[in-house]
């Protein structure tokens, strides 16, 4: 079936009109279906429409330049342009495919139908440039050659990238066409049908990545005087349980307390004198030295045992495996966590210097006159120097650093009351541990602490809930 086609043919009007009625004749002696501004008001934006649809229906946009831009655009988006190129850049934007015809240079031309205006020269030249872009540019000197050109060019291009264009009602068998369209819908519907069953039986490798908060057990025990760990009731996967450590900041004052005779034993009260209380009593730090030490110590106290040592076990239960994975836990403000190493690190505030108790004094005078061995035994030890056991270096497994081939990295921080976990991957059905968790609950009750995990095989993270219970 022979296609007929629809060629737009685009140029300035008054110095162009013999050049665009050449190029009608011979699309028509072609027989094709030659359009342009001949229908139309060009300079009517109300007309636009019209012409945006006669573009849009075309398979070809023939432009022809000579020596002239053409009448501007004065208002609106386009103002500034002319409306051939206007059309030119519509054309392009919907991909009509453009040939362009540009007037040779030397051809003697019309003085009226040359720009004189140096914006307008400029403008042309800028227009030319932007035409020639990406695509062959016929070059003309007269009509006859301009027609010629244009014929063989869509010629050409009729052979090379066939059109939708236009072919007759009467040219097609309707029964035919609509009896096989029925059968190639049927055979669509029985295709999909099948590719469904298909899917179904398909089992989509995939990782899910769980992650839980477990007890860390290696702390479970008292390390350098802090305990670790002792506080834990139950857990399970998404629900911890935590008794709330109870801490009295008072207890920190009482060998603060001011002396009297009250506090003098009967057997010691002639060896105290109230001056010497006085004196002992004067020289005791202040109140806000006291309250001071008091308050970081019930805070020292608090962190050091009132916490508990967890790790963070990532488990893949998909299909398949995960890899860059990121994991970030967020904590509620009444429950702060920290790395392990800081706590471990953490040493117990300074007492504000006690000045020598008189009441001690004179239980040692005591002593002394009840057994003047006492005495003697006595400053024969304050003489001798401290005795420390050497402690042994923990042996450290050279395999530990000797870890190049390991194609596993793993990685965790603690920063902004946060947990930032990454493994670079985790094969399915197996599970990695992070450890170094330490998390301190300031007051009782449930909380949610939100759990984010991602990787490069999801499209977007994965989020559940971790519950906390403090008791």
């Amino acid at each position: 079936m022979e296609k007929k086609y629809q060629i737009f043919i685009s140029s300035t009007y008054k110095d162009l009109i013999e050049a665009r009625s050449k190029v009608r004749d011979a699309i028509l002696s072609m027989m094709h279906f030659p359009v342009g501004m001949e229908m139309f008001n060009a300079a009517d934006e109300e007309q636009w429409e019209i012409i945006q649809e006669t573009i849009d229906s075309s398979d070809y946009y023939v432009l022809i330049l000579g020596q002239r831009y053409g009448s501007v655009i004065e208002s609106g988006s386009d103002a500034g342009i002319s409306y051939t190129e206007k059309e030119f850049r519509y054309a392009r934007e919907k991909k009509i495919l453009v040939l362009v015809f540009i007037i040779d240079d030397d051809v003697a031309i019309k003085p009226e139908f040359i720009e004189k205006d140096p914006e307008s020269i400029k403008k042309l030249a800028d227009f030319k440039t932007e035409a020639k872009k990406g695509r062959t540019v016929q070059w003309w000197t007269n009509i006859d050659e301009l027609a010629r050109e244009v014929s063989e060019s869509l010629h050409q291009q009729m052979d090379r990238k066939k059109r939708p264009g236009w072919i007759r009602g009467d040219a097609f068998d309707i029964e035919a066409s609509h009896a096989e369209i029925l059968s190639l819908n049927k055979k669509i519907r029985e295709l999909e049908q099948e590719n469904a069953e298909l899917k179904s039986q398909i089992v989509k490798r995939v990782p899910e990545l769980m992650a839980a908060v477990v007890l860390d057990q290696q702390d479970d025990e008292e390390v350098d005087g802090k305990t670790h760990g002792k506080l834990l009731i139950d857990s399970s996967d998404n629900a911890i349980k935590i008794q709330l450590y109870h801490n009295d900041g008072e207890c920190y004052k009482n060998k603060y307390e001011p002396l009297d005779l009250s506090c003098v034993e009967s057997h010691l009260k002639k060896y105290v004198k109230e001056k010497d209380l006085q004196a002992y009593n004067a020289a005791l730090p202040s109140e806000e030295e006291i309250n001071d030490y008091a308050h970081k110590m019930s805070v020292y106290k608090t962190i050091t045992n009132g916490g508990v040592a967890l790790k963070l076990r990532v488990l893949n239960k998909g299909t398949a495996k995960a890899t860059d994975i990121r994991i970030s836990i967020v904590f509620p403000k009444d429950i702060f966590v920290y790395d392990i190493d800081d706590i471990e690190k953490m040493k117990e505030p300074k007492a504000p210097k006690l000045p020598p108790n008189p009441i001690e004094k004179a239980e040692e005078r005591f002593m002394s006159d009840l057994n003047p061995v006492y005495g003697l035994l006595k400053n024969s030890m304050d003489g001798m120097q401290p005795f420390y056991s050497a402690r042994s270096l923990p042996i450290i497994d050279p395999a530990i650093f000797n870890n190049s081939n390991s194609s596993v990295f793993e990685s965790i921080s603690i920063r902004d009351n946060s947990i930032f976990a990454e493994c670079n991957q985790l094969p399915h059905k197996d599970d990695t541990e992070f450890d170094g968790i330490y998390i301190v609950p300031a007051r009782k009750g449930k909380f949610k602490v939100s759990v984010s995990l991602m990787c490069s095989e999801y499209i977007e993270p994965k989020v559940h809930d971790i519950e906390f219970e403090i008791v």
